[in-house]
């Protein structure tokens, strides 16, 4: 291989190997930070379906304190000799609960006795002794405002809450919460957003109305649905996601268990991914899997009323979606890498050639020199060619400057030597 083509070849490594290693830096460095960032956006999001939550007990509270307001005017006797046994009381109940119960898209409407029994609810007349502070299974929520409204402070409150399957039973409830799991276990239990409001009337505590919706199973809106008659992982799907109609969505979990998913359905109908699917909501982040996807998820907390967690609500966004910036990156700095290296090192071939033409001239002049032919200049190729006119002057050209001296004084010399031999 001639000195051109080595020079050419060591420049052109000397200008792509650096390039390719600040490449390899600057890809690990930005895909670091789309990863973090990617995690932040997954966090930020999750804060807030959090945030969407509170702002669903809201507005729980405030049909709750309109429909105590509404019994207390409308379901409630004139006076205690116009219905003693309380009969008329029920009957207007009776047929005032299920209206609201469908206006407002509840799942029960129950209302109870300033003692916490229940008098009457939206799907049927309630059994002797029922009541929502039992030992067993008490209404923690009920029993604030039921407490609260016993010294004539009016404290509704709302929070989500666990009922349990003998309650939903009663409720009518028990078949639309159960969720099957993957190994075959089931949620028979229920995650429910609670609201309770006292009633009063003419400024005597004579109740409270407790209103609930059950987050197992729903996930789809109703066309023209209103606030509350949208699910509430539906509209954690809507608010983030749905404009962006990416493959994300909302989850809620229940124990270990995911009880309702808002994530779109992929392929034929069917259950929406990850409903079902074995969690662990105590963690911050984790990863889950449905048949050949994987799907990144952050959990928030779901407490209740005493403020210890009873569920947990995330949002989940599958992993393909993740990646595609990074493959993206991927992509771009490949193609920047690879334009750029065959530029470089093009280039630095060039140059690296040219560097071992310059002294190939030099080395053949060098040659001609030893041979006696001290007629022909010595001269940089560089220094000679116009468009390379303004290249500063090197140890070549200074090279080429000594040795075309040196040639000057041998021919000199001879000339000398041969004019003497002349004259001799």
């Amino acid at each position: 291989m001639r000195l051109s083509e080595k020079l050419g070849a060591l420049c052109a490594t000397a200008a792509i190997v650096p390039l390719i290693a600040a490449s390899f830096v600057l890809f690990y460095w930005v895909s670091s930070n789309i990863g973090d960032n990617a995690d932040r956006d997954l966090q930020r999001d999750s804060r807030a379906a959090a945030s969407i939550h509170r702002k669903r007990l809201s507005e729980m509270l405030s049909v709750a304190q309109r429909l105590a307001d509404d019994i207390a005017n409308r379901a409630l006797p004139g006076s205690e000799k116009a219905d003693r046994d309380g009969s008329a009381t029920l009957a207007r109940l009776q047929d005032l609960l299920p209206g609201a119960q469908n206006e407002h898209s509840l799942d029960f409407v129950v209302v109870t006795d300033p003692q916490g029994r229940v008098v009457a609810r939206h799907n049927d007349r309630p059994a002797p002794g029922e009541t929502l502070l039992g030992p067993e299974d008490k209404n923690l929520i009920a029993e604030k405002v039921i407490s609260d409204a016993s010294q004539l402070r009016n404290s509704p409150a709302a929070a989500s809450a666990v009922e349990r399957a003998p309650q939903l039973d009663r409720l009518g409830l028990k078949n639309l919460s159960r969720v099957d799991g993957p190994d075959g276990t089931a949620v028979v239990d229920a995650l429910v957003l609670e609201a309770a409001a006292p009633i009063f009337a003419a400024k005597r505590f004579i109740g409270i109305v407790l209103i609930g919706q059950v987050l197992n199973n729903y996930y789809r809106p109703r066309p023209g649905s209103s606030v509350l008659q949208v699910p509430l992982v539906a509209e954690v799907q809507q608010t983030l996601y749905a404009k962006a109609e990416r493959d994300a969505g909302a989850l809620i979990a229940l124990g270990d268990t995911v009880i309702t998913s808002s994530v779109p359905v992929t392929g034929s109908a069917g259950e929406p991914p990850l409903k079902g699917a074995k969690c662990r909501p105590d963690k911050t982040e984790e990863a889950l899997s449905n048949g050949d996807r994987s799907y990144a998820v952050s959990w928030q907390a779901i407490k209740s009323i005493q403020g210890e967690q009873v569920g947990a609500l995330g949002v989940a966004v599958s992993n393909e979606e993740l990646r595609v910036p990074i493959s993206t990156l991927r992509t771009m700095l490949f193609a920047i890498t690879a334009i750029a290296c065959v530029l470089t090192g093009a280039g630095g071939f060039i140059y690296g050639r040219a560097l071992g033409s310059r002294i190939s001239i030099l080395s053949e002049a060098a040659s001609r020199m030893s041979l006696g032919e001290l007629s022909t200049p010595v001269k940089d190729p560089a220094q000679e060619q116009r468009a390379l006119a303004s290249i500063r002057r090197d140890e070549i050209s200074n090279l080429a400057d000594q040795l075309d001296q040196a040639r000057e004084s041998f021919r000199l010399a001879i000339d000398r030597l041969r004019k003497k031999r002349d004259d001799v």
